[in-house]
């Protein structure tokens, strides 16, 4: 039915065609060849707007037209290429290949020619009408080489802090390829450095990614490198900036917020390093003490380069001493830091805190080696009743309060300081008076029980012992100016000592640690022993003048214990062993003495100006000035485990100051 078509028709349309595909598939400047059996009508191949370019595809469509430019329908088209090494034809479909991607015939409308490698390539498009003519065109593909892939490479993180002891941080390859694929996997010969020996690095592998860590303490910079070469041979390198900071110091604290020692004696101070989350260098410190001073009263005795340090002060240091205690802790890597606390000494005196109760009627003092303990009452309010223990200290007191009518407090010392208890008059002497027993350091609850009083007597005399077993208390008790002692247990029945010839009035009275006894001296010098079944025992010697002041040594445990006199006219005497004999001067240079107390190896006597000492093993003596000039009006004593005197004295203006000897 195309058979009259014109020959200048075909002419036209040819020239239009091959116009058409040189310009719309890039191709090279050879013609087109069209050949149309139907004179009226043409082929036309549209390729769109794609680049022919190896590795990629394109879509070819084909229309066959009449003279006057309109659509000839009904026609089949077929497609071939002249070389399918370079362009082969995959598919070809009446429908738009994005909808038929699967169809492979390569019958149709629209075909999908694939580009291999570079080179040329003819496909050719057949139309078939259904009475069997034919028109042909050829497209010529000049297929180009692809363009080449380019690649960048980044680490992530680019920055890493990396602290010391820490889990190891992951730093990974990034290749970005020019074509938006991932090209991790086309780089190759990969290699990982890192330029500080201050941190440890392990690539994985496969390469792509490190592992980095760091054990050192000191503030360390770095930087992580990784290297790789692109498949045409490029040579990629790319960064991550490493930082440690310092492992933080470890911080240091002592076990107290200041060291007070007395002159003469040693005190001991702890410091612990504590290390911030995370750090590990307190156990690796190296501690060194040292004393900022001005003067050389104070030193180190002990443990220099330790934990603890033992700091002694001179026991010539009479006055107060002030100065600095330091320890600086050096650790491997050459860092330092250092802590200090006051280093103090009081002098020979240290006055207590003022009492919580102002201007208290009532101050009854006790003291042992290590403690002491004060005893402030009004009369209107609880009474309070505290222990001192290490300088510096806080006081403690009982749990529960003490009765506003509370007298006094004594110490039952114990062999053992752990045992000892403290003993309360809770009520005014009478005939029965109420007393309270408390754990030393006045730890847990207090027990209450009754003792012998004096009735409408004077106020009765009263000392204490805990027993040997460490459980029992014992004591003795006096009615002033009366003759009349008794020793009781505490929890039992006093047994009053029977008359001998004389009615002198008791002076000292002590029970003895076995418990079940006490020894009593009379102002006449009398001595008696009194037991819990009633039996006593009284040596008859006498002095020769009246006694005014008497002391039984503490540790007393039988009759034969020393005991110890005094009276303005003949000094100090004791009672020599065997007992039957007469008394004899031991001190008859004493100065007029208001108290005598008595503790193991020594005497201790109370004047108007000073407090002196005797040493009843050398029979040495030494006068020790009344703190900051006050007036000394009574005292309690004792000895420390250095065989050093303690006294704590109360003053006239209700101060309470402690002595310890140098």
């Amino acid at each position: 039915m195309f058979s009259h078509l014109l020959a200048g028709a075909r002419a036209a349309g040819l020239a239009l065609l091959a116009a058409t595909l040189l310009v719309a598939c890039g191709s090279d400047e050879s013609p087109q060849n069209t050949t149309v059996t139907p004179t009226a009508s043409r082929l036309v191949v549209d390729t769109g707007s794609a680049a022919p370019v190896a590795g990629g595809t394109l879509t070819l469509k084909a229309t066959l037209l009449a003279a006057d430019g309109s659509e000839v329908k009904g026609a089949s088209f077929a497609w071939m290429s002249s070389n399918p090494a370079v362009a082969t034809v995959v598919s070809a479909s009446d429908k738009a290949p994005a909808a038929t991607a699967s169809v492979m015939a390569r019958v149709g409308i629209y075909a999908t020619i694939q580009t291999l490698v570079a080179g040329v390539a003819d496909i050719t498009a057949t139309a078939t009408l259904a009475d069997g003519s034919q028109a042909t065109s050829t497209t010529h593909l000049s297929v180009q080489p692809p363009a080449a892939k380019t690649y960048a490479l980044s680490l992530s993180p680019s920055t890493l802090t990396v602290n010391s002891g820490a889990a190891p941080h992951v730093v990974t390859a990034v290749v970005q390829r020019s074509d938006g694929v991932d090209g991790v996997a086309d780089l190759k010969d990969w290699s990982w450095t890192v330029d500080n020996s201050a941190f440890a690095m392990a690539p994985a592998s496969d390469g792509h990614s490190a592992q980095v860590s760091s054990s050192g303490t000191l503030a360390a910079t770095g930087k992580l490198t990784a290297c790789a070469t692109t498949p045409a041979g490029d040579h990629l390198c790319a960064n991550t900036s490493l930082a440690r900071p310092a492992v933080p110091l470890p911080s240091i604290a002592f076990s107290a917020l200041s060291l007070r020692v007395k002159p003469g004696r040693t005190g001991t101070v702890s410091a612990t390093l504590t290390d911030a989350q995370g750090a590990n260098l307190a156990s690796q410190a190296t501690l060194g003490w040292s004393i900022q001073q001005s003067g050389t009263a104070a030193s180190i005795v002990g443990a220099a380069n330790s934990a603890s340090v033992t700091v002694g002060i001179d026991a010539a240091q009479t006055i107060a001493y002030t100065a600095t205690l330091t320890v600086t802790a050096t650790y491997p890597d050459g860092r330092s830091n250092s802590s200090s606390l006051p280093l103090s000494s009081p002098g020979m005196w240290s006055r207590l805190p003022d009492a919580p109760i102002a201007s208290p009627s009532i101050i009854s003092l006790a003291i042992d080696g290590t403690r002491v303990w004060r005893l402030t009452a009004d009369g209107s309010q609880p009474a309070r009743l505290e222990r001192f223990g290490t300088d510096g200290a806080t006081p403690r007191e009982p749990v529960a309060a003490l009765p506003a009518a509370a007298q006094g407090i004594w110490l039952a010392a114990a062999t053992n300081p752990v045992n000892s208890s403290v003993m309360v008059q809770l009520s005014a002497d009478a005939g029965t008076v109420s007393f309270g027993s408390l754990d030393a350091d006045l730890a847990g609850s207090r027990a209450d029980g009754p003792l012998q009083g004096c009735g409408t007597a004077p106020t009765a005399g009263r000392t204490f012992i805990k027993s040997t077993d460490g459980t029992s208390i014992y004591s003795v008790g006096w009615c002033a100016n009366s003759w009349q002692w008794w020793n009781q247990q505490v929890g039992g029945a006093a047994v009053a000592a029977f008359q001998f010839e004389t009615n002198a009035p008791v002076l000292d009275a002590r029970p003895v640690p076995t418990g079940g006894a006490g020894l009593a001296i009379h102002n006449d010098g009398l001595n008696q022993i009194q037991t819990t079944s009633g039996s006593g025992t009284a040596y008859t010697n006498r002095t020769t003048a009246t006694l005014s002041l008497a002391a039984i040594a503490p540790n007393a445990t039988d009759e034969s214990s020393p005991v110890y006199g005094y009276a303005s006219s003949l000094g100090i005497v004791t009672r020599p062993v065997p007992v039957n004999y007469s008394y004899v001067n031991l001190w008859s240079g004493v100065p007029l003495l208001t108290k005598l107390s008595a503790i193991p190896h020594f005497l201790v006597g109370l004047s108007a100006s000073s407090l002196t000492l005797f040493n009843t093993d050398n029979s040495a003596t030494a006068t020790v000035a009344f703190p900051s000039g006050g007036t000394v009006i009574d005292f309690v004593g004792a000895l420390d485990t250095n065989g050093k005197v303690r006294i704590a004295a109360k003053l006239a203006d209700g101060s309470v100051w402690v002595y310890d000897q140098p």
